[in-house]
């Protein structure tokens, strides 16, 4: 279910792979589902040659067959559908509560709790969860731990300036801790911490609970220009002084307007990773063309949850601009950016020069056009 191409397939009822799958998982447990549905799909995975193309149509023959067709809804204009999202909002002042309606319409169902979820994204990062284990090992050790069942310095009531200023002060010592790992923790990012400012580039005022930029762009409060801007986040975050708020309309739907922000402002991201933190319950999130998706939500003042917090801030520090969603056939260097093609056996490039539009959503087409 969390591979990649379970989000860009289509069943024949015309949804994603991903969502009919999570639907399949509670049919097949049911006790009158017919398991001789999957046997085949279960013959070619166990196969000594495996073909990825078998096991997929497999996948889309099994969940075609197990799902009910959607219910036909009459339309009184005999056209061409019409369906709302976020970049209908042309030239408007994009006012919250409007953009929270539509935004949820747009995203559908949000899936939390996906199996391997951290793993997924994480996984990749070399030397991540060694330096994870061996950093939270530090922390609990010594005469002044840092973690000791819990954190030292939690603010009990996680009041978002209490949480920010603990934040502000653990992240360094976790950079310093993780100094002995090749991560290059100290080289990409940092967090960033201004929720009352808000950020440049979006239509509507729109801050910033917490998140994390580019470590080479620098704070200049006497400058022109003293705020950061949507282009310049990478991960996005939303705190929430209660474990209660780990729900749709509240924290999920709040980091959804951050995700949104950051896919309208950065014309080479495909997906956004971010993170919720509800009182001390967190979850890892990441926003595609396709909706959204969270892990299981964990305790970072439990042991367990300490280690996927620290494995989440480490990863989120060094992860390569690939893992962070940029589309890698998208080139930058010396200041300008292109794409490679092949033609008649040659390797050409083709210059952007700027955007010339870009759909401001999540979920849909997004089209981009460049110059």
């Amino acid at each position: 279910q969390i591979h990649p191409a379970a989000r860009l397939l289509r069943s024949n009822n015309g949804n994603s792979v991903f969502s009919e799958i999570s639907s399949l998982n509670t049919l097949i447990t049911s006790d009158d589902y017919d398991l001789d549905l999957i046997k085949p799909l279960i013959k070619i995975c166990l196969a000594n040659s495996v073909n990825e193309a078998l096991i997929w149509d497999q996948v889309c023959r099994i969940v075609a067959g197990s799902t009910p067709p959607p219910r036909s809804i009459p339309s009184s204009l005999q056209q061409t559908p019409w369906s709302q999202n976020t970049s209908s909002f042309v030239n408007s002042s994009e006012r919250r509560q409007e953009v929270d309606r539509v935004l949820k319409q747009e995203l559908g169902p949000l899936y939390v709790d996906v199996p391997g979820f951290c793993d997924a994204f994480f996984g990749s990062v070399r030397g991540l969860n060694t330096a994870s284990e061996t950093v939270l090992g530090k922390c609990m050790g010594g005469d002044n731990p840092l973690f000791r069942e819990g954190w030292i310095g939690w603010p009990t009531r996680a009041k978002e300036p209490d949480v920010l200023a603990w934040f502000c002060d653990l992240i360094p010592r976790l950079e310093a801790l993780a100094g002995d790992f090749n991560l290059n923790v100290m080289h990409r990012r940092k967090l960033l911490a201004q929720p009352k400012t808000p950020l440049l580039g979006s239509t509507g005022k729109r801050s910033m609970d917490i998140g994390f930029v580019a470590r080479d762009l620098a704070y200049k409060p006497n400058s022109k220009d003293d705020r950061f801007r949507w282009q310049q986040v990478l991960v996005p975050g939303e705190l929430k002084s209660n474990p209660a708020a780990d729900i749709t309309s509240l924290a999920w739907i709040d980091l959804a307007t951050y995700a949104r922000e950051v896919l309208k402002a950065q014309d080479a991201l495909r997906f956004v990773l971010g993170f919720t933190l509800c009182g001390s319950i967190m979850r890892v999130w990441q926003f595609d063309r396709l909706g959204g998706i969270a892990s299981d939500k964990f305790d970072i003042n439990s042991e367990d949850g300490a280690l996927q917090f620290v494995t989440a801030v480490l990863g989120f520090l060094c992860m390569d601009e690939e893992n962070l969603g940029f589309d890698p056939t998208i080139i930058t260097s010396h200041g300008e950016r292109y794409i490679t093609i092949d033609r008649d056996g040659q390797t050409e490039r083709i210059y952007i020069d700027k955007v010339m539009k870009r759909a401001p959503c999540i979920a849909g087409r997004a089209t981009t056009c460049w110059k």
